[in-house]
């Protein structure tokens, strides 16, 4: 319907044959092409994660690139694809943590966390603008 000479669709509601998004398809190929593996293994009171420390040009200073971040003391995040998206993401987790400490007067749960930031990833797949608190698109 809207595939243009570039290969990509410009609308962010076209299906496949097969019934998926194309940009979750295109979403799920950037992690891929990123081509870094990183795992986490949780235990019973402690987390454990590993990932590759990628530099893609030899002119970005080695130690700037990190895939680790702190979101509060008590939280951190690892992040694999696109580092734009990353730094966005990243600095959402830390909105959404301190903005819920500052509310109930406590550390964010990591699932409480972990489902607002997939509540608004799922929205910006439905919906092709900024997208305000209430999943409604506003610019």
């Amino acid at each position: 319907m809207s595939r243009g000479g570039s290969g990509y669709d410009r609308h962010i509601t076209i299906f496949s044959p097969e019934g998926r998004l194309f940009q979750v398809e295109y979403a799920f190929k950037a992690v891929r092409t990123a081509g870094v593996t990183s795992i986490a293994v949780r235990g019973k009171d402690s987390v454990v994660f590993v990932t590759q420390k990628k530099v893609q040009d030899k002119l970005i200073d080695p130690t700037s690139v990190t895939r680790l971040f702190k979101l509060t003391k008590f939280v951190g995040m690892l992040v694999t694809g696109l580092s734009a998206d990353t730094r966005a993401i990243v600095q959402q987790a830390r909105q959404q943590a301190a903005e819920f400490r500052f509310k109930y007067g406590y550390e964010v749960p990591v699932d409480y966390l972990a489902k607002v930031l997939a509540d608004k990833a799922q929205v910006y797949t439905q919906v092709g603008r900024r997208c305000s608190r209430a999943g409604v698109g506003r610019e």
